[in-house]
């Protein structure tokens, strides 16, 4: 063997080493996203079952890093990086991204409300810690923002009853309710991510 070829031979290993550690690494697909979400919430010894929505990353945000978005059905979100798998909590003034729909015109007429004893119930009465409540509590404006551009009256609310439990509710006023309505059901669905909102009677409990 010729001699000047022992040195090129002798740092192959180092460039096919360089070469195997140039290589793009692979993005997290949503089962891990699911689980990374979820370890962070038991870490912290929360268990809200299932996350109700999953979110890719559609663009960077201002950090710089792609996050996956994991809401669960009390109004928790969890951030995953898309690259590193890294979960972490939103942080303050955090605005959830809207998964992306079709634009559709408001339903004539549902920004009518009858009075009634009836109230549209988008998630189950939950105790929820301090901060899930502040979380279940700005969905409620958000839900009453997005509502008052698309041709429905903002009714959306945070109700706590005696059992201390809290849920998201459309159409309570204090002391009374509204009545059904199925054009203020089927905005719920086609504009949330709530999609078994349930009519109850809470005047009669």
């Amino acid at each position: 063997m010729r001699t000047w070829l022992l040195p090129l031979l002798a740092l192959l290993p180092l460039v096919v080493l360089l070469l195997t550690g140039c290589e793009p690494r692979q993005q997290i697909v949503r089962g891990q996203v699911v689980v990374i979400a979820d370890n962070l919430l038991h870490s912290e010894g929360k268990d809200l079952g299932d996350p109700v929505e999953v979110l890719e990353p559609v663009a960077p945000a201002a950090d710089g890093h792609r996050w996956w978005q994991v809401q669960y059905r009390d109004g928790t979100y969890v951030l995953v990086d898309a690259l590193s798998g890294w979960a972490r909590w939103p942080a303050a003034g955090y605005q959830p991204q809207l998964k992306a729909k079709p634009v559709h015109k408001a339903t004539p007429g549902i920004a009518i409300v009858r009075e009634g004893s009836l109230v549209l119930q988008l998630t189950p009465p939950t105790e929820l810690a301090s901060d899930a409540a502040g979380t279940l509590e700005r969905e409620a404006a958000r839900l009453n923002a997005l509502a008052a551009t698309t041709g429905l009256h903002p009714l959306f609310s945070v109700r706590t009853d005696r059992q201390n439990r809290s849920s998201l509710l459309y159409g309570w006023q204090g002391d009374r309710g509204i009545a059904q309505d199925q054009a203020v059901a089927d905005w719920v669905t086609l504009h949330t991510t709530y999609t078994e909102p349930q009519w109850v009677d809470l005047l009669s409990r």
